[in-house]
């Protein structure tokens, strides 16, 4: 055992040590109530202190991924941005848009940010096809007609339920999706998370989820269940791709999470699924460790959950964000992460449009979880 390895399984049992502290100070100094701003924050004393320092230690030790951590044909940025340069989600997605040669196909929720819609229109005066989908309550934006007025056609679902993916087709080849809205607050302000996935099939997945709302104007509970590769592999990396309402996402989620062996780690913009929490808190009736953060301002909810899972002895965290924390994420065991536009919702499960990619991959999931700690721990 080198010395190196052996400072880095002290630093790492010291951090387990302290976290178990966390768990069990949550009860004994809130009664079970979920921790405003945060567990260690709220904890008074040395164990806030224990923790700030391994924190502190865990950073030079293992200092943090750059934005665009490549893990085979997988990409994964986080936002807000920060630091410089293409690893950026926004820079990264500009020279997304950019790189497309035949194609651009999105299906965009709320496209607010105008310099997103002018790489648009600039691709579309290159003779690239350039066709969007985009949620009706957002049709007046000033990005919307910036495309509108490039001869770029849209298509809006028209309905009071919401087109709420947020993802993009390149080419054919190239996908981009996860939590991140084409704004300028999900770029610069919101966490959020995206994913940038070079697979001819997963590409064909969302294509074919394209067409139907773009050109056959099937939205919702209208859409057909047709995703040509539900399970594939990219680049040795197991992959499984799944629509709401079509796809019976919940329960693809809900057996992720019944094969939870070790933990489950989650981040929630809005989280009111309790057939979800139940099934989270039968894991961890067996021995499973879950944990999550909520937005803060959702969690104000009477139907938000974690309230709920705080009581059954989660360890459940209050996001520190001013604007929103924005990740619809699950972790299962540091092995495999669900993510996409699929709030742990009703709406999303029954009657939006959305999106979700589950990924089995280790090192995939340690990018999240390295966002789960930063968050919680910030």
């Amino acid at each position: 055992m080198t010395r190196t390895f052996r400072r880095t399984l002290l630093l790492f049992l010291l951090i387990v040590g302290v976290s178990a502290a966390v768990g069990a100070a949550h009860y004994a100094l809130r009664g079970g109530s979920v921790l405003r701003g945060g567990t260690v924050a709220g904890l008074q004393g040395s164990g806030g202190a224990l923790v700030e320092a391994a924190r502190q230690r865990l950073a030079e030790v293992i200092p943090p991924n750059p934005f665009g951590r490549k893990t085979g044909g997988i990409r994964v940025y986080f936002a807000p941005s920060d630091g410089a340069g293409s690893d950026r989600i926004d820079a990264a997605f500009l020279d997304f848009l950019r790189s497309a040669r035949r194609s651009i196909h999105g299906a965009f929720y709320d496209l607010q940010w105008a310099e997103a819609a002018r790489v648009l229109a600039e691709k579309r005066g290159e003779g690239v096809d350039v066709a969007l989908v985009c949620d009706s309550d957002y049709k007046d934006r000033e990005a919307v007609k910036i495309c509108l007025r490039a001869g770029i056609k849209i298509v809006f679902d028209g309905r009071s339920a919401l087109m709420h993916d947020k993802f993009c087709v390149i080419d054919g080849e190239r996908v981009w999706t996860g939590s991140t809205n084409c704004t300028e607050n999900g770029m610069f302000r919101n966490n959020n998370n995206s994913l940038i996935v070079v697979s001819d099939k997963l590409a064909a997945d969302y294509a074919a989820e394209f067409q139907e709302m773009f050109g056959q104007g099937k939205f919702g509970k209208s859409s057909p269940r047709a995703t040509p590769y539900p399970q594939l592999t990219v680049e040795g990396v197991d992959v499984e791709c799944y629509f709401a309402p079509e796809d019976d996402v919940y329960q693809e989620i809900e057996a992720e999470i019944e094969a939870a062996r070790a933990s489950i780690d989650f981040m929630a913009f809005s989280f009111t699924l309790r057939d979800l929490a139940k099934a989270m808190v039968r894991r961890q009736d067996d021995g499973v460790r879950v944990r999550g953060i909520f937005d803060t301002q959702q969690a104000a909810s009477r139907y938000s959950q974690d309230e709920y899972l705080a009581e059954k002895g989660a360890t459940i965290y209050l996001d520190r964000n001013p604007h929103v924390m924005h990740h619809k994420v699950i972790v299962v065991d540091g092995q495999t992460v669900v993510t996409g536009s699929y709030n742990f919702s009703k709406s999303a499960e029954e009657k939006n449009d959305e999106n979700v990619i589950i990924i089995h991959s280790a090192d995939i999931a340690k990018e999240y979880v390295r966002e789960f700690e930063k968050l919680a721990l910030n």
